[in-house]
């Protein structure tokens, strides 16, 4: 019976993998299928159909790489980064006991540790992206983001107030026999002002203003990474994926011989 489980995970993994595998093919195809544009380029395009049809009518799927600029200043709470998006979480880790019975009636204690997210802050206001030939609005709600981690810390002190940077946290009060939190971690990611980027979307005339948002079918990907990087990263992960799914299927079939053949 173990033999069969072991091959029906297997199985499940190496289906995954292949999976995994597929949606990173696609991305290499989209990334590195498409062309880069210049917003100047696009500007006129869009002009020059709003002239023909009206404003409001241009929709087209395209890929950038310019510096990111704010519209909204933001710092993010934890190191104070100037930015044009961020997000700020703080994790609860703890240890809590209880008591297991094992299948002779023999009753141990065991520990566990865990970790719950007990704040989470998000700041994604439309930001501009400046080319050189000029600067497009960038809507990133629903986009791929591809951030840096700008913060990173661990609390263990046990005071009811924590605080890091601007931002001021009040512990939660440990409940009677139950979990025993060990501290807060605090990471941040975000994307600075300033920051190269790369974008692929889709660019729409909204109401005589060009935006790139995110496509009712297709790929948003906002990340600080490079093309080249994005597409490198990719194709190890396909090679990877494609390795570790045909160890798992290989290894499916050999313990589902052996169930077959054990009598």
């Amino acid at each position: 019976m173990e033999l069969f489980i072991a091959a029906g995970v297997a199985a499940v993994v190496a289906l995954v993998l292949f999976l995994v595998s597929r949606s990173l093919s696609a991305k290499l195809l989209d990334v590195a299928g498409r062309e880069t544009s210049e917003v100047a380029t696009i500007v006129d395009l869009a002009a020059s159909v709003a002239k023909e049809i009206g404003a409001g009518s241009f929709v087209q799927p395209a890929e950038f790489k310019g510096k990111a600029v704010a519209i909204e200043p933001l710092k993010a709470d934890f190191s104070g980064t100037d930015s044009i998006w961020y997000e700020c979480v703080v994790t609860r880790e703890y240890e809590e006991e209880h008591w297991e019975t094992d299948k002779d009636g023999n009753r141990q204690r065991r520990t566990n540790r865990g970790s719950e997210v007990v704040s989470s802050i998000r700041r994604e206001p439309v930001f501009e992206l400046d080319d050189g030939s000029g600067r497009i609005k960038v809507d990133p709600k629903g986009a791929k983001l591809e951030p840096e981690s700008t913060w990173s810390s661990f609390d263990s002190s046990g005071g009811s107030t924590l605080g890091v940077g601007g931002f001021v946290f009040q512990a939660l009060a440990e409940a009677a026999g139950g979990r025993r939190t060990l501290g807060y971690r605090f990471t941040e990611r975000a994307i600075p002002a300033g920051r190269m980027l790369y974008v692929l979307g889709e660019v729409a005339d909204e109401g005589g203003e060009l935006r790139v948002r995110k496509p009712a079918k297709g790929r948003f990907i906002v990340s600080v990474r490079s093309e080249e990087a994005i597409v490198a990263g990719a194709k190890t992960g396909i090679l990877w994926t494609r390795i570790l799914a045909a160890a798992s299927a290989a290894g499916s079939l050999v313990a589902l011989g052996f169930a077959v053949a054990s009598p």
